[in-house]
């Protein structure tokens, strides 16, 4: 009976002078002294910190959803004048007296419509 208490107080000696050895899949493991988990239970102390704890929310950055628009052709007016002389007949001015007939420039506002290509661009969807 000595016997087999002295060999398993060696065999205990040897495997806690060793230190603690990971576990094999499936096999046994012995942990002396507690687990190696957090305890989970009610704290025996509170700590009460010593000032005032102000909590405020973090900011929240929005941005507008944002697709992708091919290029088109589109046309862009493009504003002409032309200037020419009509025949203004004699008359009567403000102050009664005569203006002889003459030839006074008259502007022709004018243009045309001009096709032109709009490159790709990022819109609001």
């Amino acid at each position: 009976m000595a016997r087999t208490v002295t060999l398993a107080l060696a065999l205990l000696l040897a495997a806690l002078a060793a230190g603690p050895v990971p576990a094999a899949a499936g096999g046994v493991r012995i942990v002396i002294g507690g687990t190696p988990f957090p305890h989970t239970g009610h704290p025996r102390h509170v700590h009460r910190h010593p000032g005032r704890v102000i909590v405020a929310p973090r900011p929240v950055y929005l941005a507008p959803r944002t697709c992708w628009a091919p290029g088109a052709f589109t046309h862009q007016w493009v504003p002409q004048s032309q200037v020419y002389y009509a025949w203004v007949p004699g008359h009567y001015n403000t102050d009664a007296l005569w203006v002889e007939g003459h030839y006074a420039p008259q502007v022709f506002p004018s243009g045309y419509w001009q096709p032109i290509w709009i490159e790709g661009r990022w819109v609001a969807c």
